[in-house]
């Protein structure tokens, strides 16, 4: 299999589970086709969030959540620049192991208890792992 491919595969089963493990809601995601012409989107710099609000324990499982996708895009772009990715094929299955561990973390928070500044924050720090992993795929 060519590298291009495994990565693409790789990084759209990121992306998928990512999106799974986001909360389900009955609002409408706003991603209707319109016939305005698109432009292009700059980066704009956004003001620091005042997260004191943010429970703690939520707070840290989700700075963790997120310093794993760091790696990873690291890891991928390493990945992308190399001659021989096969020979990255037990740091991929580390990467998948530490994914596993940490999803589980996720999983163990009762969504019931999470505060609007928690919501938030998972909001807040999806947006920047989906933005981190389109740079890698």
């Amino acid at each position: 299999m060519s590298k291009k491919l495994i990565l693409a595969m790789l990084a759209c089963l990121l992306v998928l589970v990512c999106a799974a493990c986001g909360s389900s809601s009955d609002a409408p995601s706003g991603t209707e086709a319109s016939d305005e012409p698109q432009t292009e989107v700059t980066e704009q710099v956004e003001p620091e969030k005042d997260n004191s609000a943010v429970t703690p324990e939520f707070k840290a499982a989700m700075d963790s959540y997120e310093e794993f996708f760091d790696e990873y895009v690291e890891f991928m772009k390493k990945y992308e620049e190399s001659d021989d990715p096969t020979s990255m094929m037990s740091d991929l299955a580390d990467y998948m192991t530490k994914y596993s561990e940490t999803m589980q973390k996720l999983d163990e928070i009762d969504e019931d208890s999470l505060s609007d500044a928690d919501l938030a924050y998972y909001t807040e720090v999806n947006a920047r792992i989906l933005k981190k992993l389109s740079e890698v795929s």
